[in-house]
């Protein structure tokens, strides 16, 4: 499920089989970083996606958010209400290191700019399913 109108529609009765939530969590900083943070969006983006087909119907994938000068404050705010809305799991998918309490899951830096987009597509399926077994793993702890 995606956050849009009719997936939220029907998102409360179905929180017993969509009982993960998922944030896609990424820096958007406009400091000397700028394009390596463009190229880490664009990664989390078409990880997301494939992760919403993949687990269709098992999970909830949130709007990205992001921090500006690390700032995780929102990040936190967010976490704590997707819980108190009934998820039982919420993970973050990032490049950044988040620490405890959160559970996240890091993606590679990879320069997709630089690829062919066959290359680029595997490279993508690969952390898709790196991603994907983390978060089974997280379901059967």
């Amino acid at each position: 499920m995606l956050y849009k109108y009719d997936d939220i529609k029907v998102l409360k009765d179905q929180l017993e089989f969509v009982d993960t939530a998922i944030i896609p969590f990424v820096s958007a900083d406009m400091d000397s970083g700028a394009l390596s943070y463009a190229n880490d969006i664009e990664l989390l983006q078409l990880v997301t996606i494939q992760l919403e087909k993949q687990f269709k119907g098992r999970v909830f994938i949130t709007p990205a958010m992001t921090t500006v000068q690390s700032d995780t404050t929102v990040l936190e705010q967010y976490e704590a209400q997707l819980y108190d809305y009934g998820f039982k799991k919420v993970v973050i998918i990032t490049h950044l290191d988040l620490g405890e309490p959160h559970t996240a899951i890091r993606l590679n830096h990879i320069p997709l700019q630089d690829m062919t987009n066959d290359i680029k597509f595997d490279l993508v399926n690969e952390e898709v399913k790196k991603v994907m077994k983390t978060i089974i793993s997280i379901w059967n702890s």
